[in-house]
């Protein structure tokens, strides 16, 4: 498949080239990757380069698809399936229905879902095993308790899935989503989520308490101009969550090119910890909270070894306990130095 993927060239017509780097606009950069292919979804013609900027840290491509022809690169991606798509709480059982019957009586508790089955002692157990509630917080992207009329955008959206979680908490909510096959299934969801980025919604300045943005300020070709939009439409003391893959986290260090982070080409930017707050100051946000995720690196792990090995690393079945358990005491490291976490997690203020 990475032979097919580099023999078959992107259309020349549907490339543009960068003058300077898109997070802060300095021109001296060096070359991290010369010839990247895509090696997770097996869909995007043609190889790529990505960049370090030499001042921010950021990468990116470049060349890279532009805004006319990077649909090409997402005819397998995963926003396809219809909205709750995951097993149905009464279809578990055993240990997959404690499970979330755990998880559920925390964010009944804590976000005030109504999920079912619900087991109350998930209130304890989440203060119990930190860990656990911070992933649990994570799935609900950290959102404060709902009130009347409060409203909440997801940009990239999807199918629909994070929406109803949210809903089921008392949000009204609403989504942007480019992908038209995704939109079609979010609103047979009974969703309203419109077609296209942000701007989709311009014209409701001021109107959202909560803007969330999952894995897709990488995808965007300006990301200073969408954090701008999110930043005008939100409230006073309204919130962005933001999470994107982390240049600078272990798994990158330790894979390379080989890491699931990359992606390309659908990835046209990866920052770090430093460069992304960074650049949300400058727009105006304040009290920058970051909310690290330790637990994610066996996962990335994994898929990065997968993508290492010619692989699906979407398609992969349980690892051996032993790998699984090197790469915890290996994700237990980024206790000590969250910087190195997989994912850059954080929620912004607009002041």
């Amino acid at each position: 498949m990475r032979a097919a993927m580099r023999a078959t060239a992107w259309p020349p017509e549907g490339q543009e080239r960068l003058a300077a780097c898109p997070v802060c606009g300095d021109r001296r950069r060096s070359t991290v990757y010369a010839d990247l292919t895509d090696e997770v979804f097996f869909c995007a013609p043609g190889s790529w380069a990505m960049h370090r900027c030499e001042r921010c840290g950021s990468h990116y491509l470049d060349p890279r698809p532009d805004a006319g022809s990077i649909h090409l690169a997402y005819a397998r991606y995963f926003t396809h399936a219809a909205a709750g798509g995951a097993a149905r709480d009464t279809e578990l059982r055993g240990f997959a229905k404690l499970r979330r019957g755990l998880a559920n009586g925390y964010r009944n508790w804590r976000y005030g879902t109504q999920a079912r089955p619900a087991y109350r002692f998930g209130i304890a157990f989440a203060f119990l095993v930190p860990r656990w509630r911070q992933e649990a917080d994570a799935r609900m992207r950290f959102i404060p308790r709902a009130g009347a009329g409060r409203r909440l955008l997801d940009v990239g959206a999807g199918n629909g899935d994070f929406l109803l979680r949210a809903r089921a908490a008392g949000w009204e909510v609403v989504g942007v989503e480019p992908d038209p096959a995704a939109v079609a299934a979010a609103r047979r969801a009974g969703l309203d989520v419109r077609e296209g980025g942000i701007h989709a919604v311009a014209d409701e300045a001021g109107r959202f308490d909560v803007i969330t943005m999952h894995h897709v300020i990488e995808h965007v070709h300006d990301p200073r101009q969408t954090l701008r939009d999110a930043f005008a439409l939100l409230r006073s003391g309204g919130r962005l969550y933001l999470e994107t893959p982390n240049v600078t986290s272990q798994g990158h260090a330790r894979f390379g090119r080989h890491w699931r982070g990359l992606e390309p080409p659908r990835h046209l930017v990866l920052f770090h910890w430093d460069s992304l707050e960074h650049l949300l100051r400058e727009i105006g946000f304040g009290e920058i909270q970051r909310r690290p995720r330790p637990a994610v690196y066996p996962t990335l792990a994994a898929k990065s070894r997968a993508i290492q090995h010619g692989q699906d690393p979407e398609a992969l079945g349980p690892a051996p306990w032993l790998r699984r358990f090197a790469d915890s005491v290996r994700a237990g490291k980024t206790l000590v130095d969250r910087r190195g976490c997989e994912f850059i997690t954080l929620v912004a203020t607009k002041r």
